[in-house]
């Protein structure tokens, strides 16, 4: 599958409204031992920021993380053999920065060697060197996901504390010259940015410093609530005005560019219903030190196994009979227009 395929499938999810079409989809792709998983993995529950927005920037979280913090190559291994086979797409760093693990590399080239056929990786970029860089285009790494959230470089450094609006740049103008010496497509970069109040109006002169860097897909995404966090201002509701706009000149923009935009026009404080977000509670699967599939013991326990164990099918196939009404319809997941 490549990144352009991942993201039909996304438009084709918005053009499926029936949630019984989906959960059947899904059921059929089990019943037929297919990939159908989407893995979130995070290494290491550590980051090296202390983005404001970000429950790394809560103390409480902190504190609360467990004592197993960081999985071994050996964990990673098994974890590859048991889920990897399964999965539709891989996406490392959800939650943490992966690039904190020494050997994040090792599983970009593991989900290759069991063939997922979709690869990216989500950081903030800091940590990257050219060498990494070169790797992922040796590797063929799908898609390189970074995180900003600031156009301008005071509201980039005080929202991303600990993060320089220089060494981001830097790592831009990286990936640009790397991939242009190397005639090379892939990775394709996508940014990231996460809207709030403060920095929603230089959102629209996004272009005017990213327009320069070969950048295939902007993720436009609306802050969510994450707990304690440093930054406070969390309702985006009384500028729902002034956000439209924005993306509408963002969407005119990406057109002109042949970017690919992925924005939440309906829905930015993720309180409507979504029939989407019962399907990516059963596809997504967040690996992690502490957490997989609740009372799976990956390292004893086939995936399939668990699932026939579990009933899973049996649970499918009444959300393919339940009314929209039964289902967890609120939430962020795939509620993103794609517009290419």
């Amino acid at each position: 599958m490549s990144t352009h395929r991942a993201y039909e499938l996304l438009k084709l999810n918005r053009l499926v409204r029936s949630h019984r079409l989906r959960f059947a989809g899904l059921l059929g792709l089990y019943w037929l031992h297919r990939r159908h998983l989407a893995l979130r993995f995070d290494p290491t529950l550590a980051c090296n920021l202390r983005c404001q927005m970000c429950h790394f920037s809560d103390p409480a979280y902190q504190a609360g993380l467990g004592k197993r913090q960081r999985l071994t190559a050996t964990d990673i291994e098994k974890m590859a053999e048991v889920f990897f086979p399964w999965a539709l797409q891989l996406y490392i760093g959800c939650a943490t920065e992966p690039t904190a693990y020494k050997g994040f590399v090792d599983i970009i080239a593991l989900g290759k060697r069991y063939k997922v056929p979709m690869i990216g990786l989500v950081t903030n970029g800091q940590l990257l060197t050219e060498e990494h860089v070169s790797q992922f285009v040796e590797l063929g790494l799908d898609e390189l996901t970074l995180s900003t959230h600031g156009v301008e470089r005071e509201t980039y450094e005080r929202l991303m504390r600990r993060a320089s609006y220089d060494k981001f740049l830097s790592v831009l103008d990286q990936i640009t010259s790397i991939k242009k010496q190397r005639d090379a497509r892939f990775p394709e970069l996508r940014l990231n940015y996460t809207v709030n109040p403060d920095n929603l109006p230089e959102l629209e002169r996004f272009f005017e410093v990213y327009g320069k860097y070969r950048i295939q897909t902007l993720q436009i995404r609306p802050i969510a609530d994450l707990g304690n966090t440093e930054y406070t201002k969390k309702d985006l509701t009384p500028f729902q005005h002034e956000y439209n706009r924005t993306i509408r000149h963002i969407e005119q923009q990406c057109r002109e560019r042949g970017v690919r935009l992925l924005a939440n026009y309906e829905d930015i404080a993720y309180s409507l219903k979504n029939t989407a977000a019962a399907l990516a509670s059963e596809i997504r699967v967040y690996l992690s030190p502490e957490d997989s599939l609740p009372g799976l013991d990956w390292r004893r326990e086939p995936y399939y196994e668990y699932r026939g164990r579990t009933n899973w099918s049996g649970r499918l196939l009444r959300n393919v009979f339940a009314s929209a009404a039964k289902l967890q319809t609120t939430g962020s997941a795939l509620s993103y227009t794609v517009i290419e």
